[in-house]
């Protein structure tokens, strides 16, 4: 799992049947992923609270899930002292944890703001970012909608935090679209934090 904190270092083909299935089948199937899912998911929850210990532990909130699949999650938490953790774990084997060395950080701004916070892989290339005194309505790269997972909010409620998820690494930058109050503008999120060029070849938003 390669991990790279937004603001600061942490401390650290089928066989296929022409007949269509049954209705009945398809809702089974779909229930079994779903169960398969959440199951994972709160494997990787115990594992990741096996891990995360003494003054890294969760605070009140508890965990909030950024990403999950059938292979693990990745979560974030604010520990009792308001430091921003994150973390990443399998149902069984692997987990890491990394948390910010000072409560706060990064601090709230005064003004509206999209900071980065969590880009690593984990169930995709997984991107964590948090909103300040503003909405997030959509994300979007290079003009297509990505779905926005709402995780919850951190230091005390005055940042929301939101993922995004790609099937491999992504770099550049997507659109975010943000409302404050009656006013809607689109604002820039960098999908990470230093490149290389001429680099491997990945898929790209927006300008690398």
């Amino acid at each position: 799992m390669t991990s790279c904190a937004g603001a600061e270092s942490p401390e650290r083909t089928p066989k296929t049947s022409s007949a269509s299935p049954t209705p009945s089948a398809t809702a089974s199937a779909t229930a079994t992923a779903t169960e398969s899912v959440e199951e994972a998911v709160a494997a990787a929850a115990e594992q990741m609270r096996t891990a995360a210990t003494g003054r890294n532990a969760p605070g009140p909130q508890g965990l909030l899930v950024a990403a999950e699949s059938t292979g693990g999650a990745l979560f974030v938490w604010e520990t009792p002292d308001g430091r921003f953790c994150h973390g990443a774990a399998k149902p069984v084997g692997m987990t890491m944890v990394a948390c910010a060395s000072a409560p706060h950080t990064p601090p709230v701004g005064e003004k509206p703001r999209i900071i980065p916070l969590v880009t690593m892989m984990a169930t995709g290339w997984n991107v964590v970012f948090g909103a300040e005194h503003e909405t997030v309505e959509s994300v979007t790269c290079n003009g297509v909608p990505l779905p926005v997972k709402d995780v919850g909010v951190v230091a005390d409620g005055r940042r929301s935090v939101h993922a995004i998820e790609f099937p491999d690494l992504t770099l550049g930058t997507v659109d975010v679209r943000v409302r404050r109050g009656s006013r809607v503008v689109t604002e820039s999120l960098s999908l990470m934090s230093s490149w290389k060029e001429g680099k491997g070849n990945f898929a790209i938003c927006g300008k690398p």
